[in-house]
């Protein structure tokens, strides 16, 4: 008795809101869950009347997958393979000790417009034993928690550009920590004439990927750099945030690993904006190509990649 939503076309990303009340008693019924599933509008037709049914398969907002698991996974394979406008980005880092944490996510537009859509975080928990009435035993993407709400932020984000959003989480001691996953997406916010609310693109953290932080009084959690623009024409922004006094050292590369651009620094202990204006350390401008950085410090040692136009 559950709905599953999410997929995208380079990783997929399940959701299992378990809306059925009765499901209290087994633990897994989730308020914001039910709450998420009436935020759809209801897709079968019977006897004269639209009703919700489970089990039900929204794929990246379609709603059209009916209740025939037999037909979920060729659905969810051909959505596979449709370009998506966006490239998410996830990171974070939390505390054992006490459960809780932040998710980072970069949303990088890679359209040629801009696009308004509505972002949703959501904690999920895999492997869960429980035996409950319809005979099933094991439970996999359980929806523990929408981080903050089930119904998300509205965002807009120019052609080329990102955005990049982070949210707080605190696990439940009842929850098994070594299966927690973190998933995120951006949907869009206008309904197709057929109720299709298309999601765009959506990713999954294991927590096993997260950073072990343990906070002390003044500490400041370590947080992934980000590149913004990226693709970029003009320049783009490495951002980040170190302990006040930390060093840091930031190398730009070309394709065939020649270095053309390095900065070192010292975090003053709040959020770094570090420039790059598309020059190499001997003045010239680069050309448009891909570019590859190398982010290094005390708890953070990173690559990636700068595209520019």
């Amino acid at each position: 008795m559950a709905n599953i939503e999410g997929g995208n076309p380079d990783r997929i990303a399940l959701i299992e809101m378990h809306c059925n009340t009765s499901y209290t008693s087994y633990g897994m019924f989730l308020q914001e869950a039910r709450s998420r599933w009436y935020w759809y509008p209801p897709p079968y037709w019977y006897n004269g009347a639209w009703y919700r049914a489970y089990p039900w398969l929204w794929y990246d907002g379609d709603p059209h997958a009916a209740y025939t698991y037999a037909n979920w996974g060729n659905l969810i394979n051909q959505r596979l393979t449709v370009p998506a406008p966006f490239t998410i980005t996830m990171w974070g880092d939390w505390n054992p000790a006490l459960g809780t944490g932040t998710i980072y996510a970069q949303f990088r537009n890679d359209s040629t417009e801009a696009l308004t859509g509505n972002v949703l975080f959501v904690v999920t928990e895999d492997s869960i034993y429980r035996v409950v009435p319809n005979g099933d035993q094991w439970h996999n993407h359980v929806a523990r928690d929408y981080l903050p709400t089930y119904i998300g932020e509205t965002v807009t984000i120019p052609a080329g550009d990102s955005l990049t959003l982070s949210r707080t989480f605190a696990l439940d001691t009842e929850w098994n920590p070594d299966m927690i996953n973190f998933v995120t997406w951006i949907q869009d916010t206008l309904m197709q004439p057929d109720s299709v609310i298309e999601i765009w693109q959506g990713g999954q953290l294991d927590i096993t990927e997260l950073g072990v932080h343990e906070l002390g009084n003044t500490g400041i959690a370590a947080m992934n750099i980000t590149t913004t623009p990226n693709p970029c024409v003009n320049g783009t922004r490495f951002s980040f945030i170190l302990t006040a006094g930390e060093k840091y050292r930031i190398g730009i590369y070309d394709i065939t690993g020649r270095k053309i651009w390095e900065l070192d620094g010292i975090a003053s202990g709040t959020e770094e904006n570090i420039e790059w204006n598309l020059q190499t350390d001997k003045g010239s401008r680069v050309s448009a190509g891909i570019y590859l950085y190398h982010f290094e410090s005390n708890n953070i040692y990173t690559t990636g990649k700068v595209v520019v136009r």
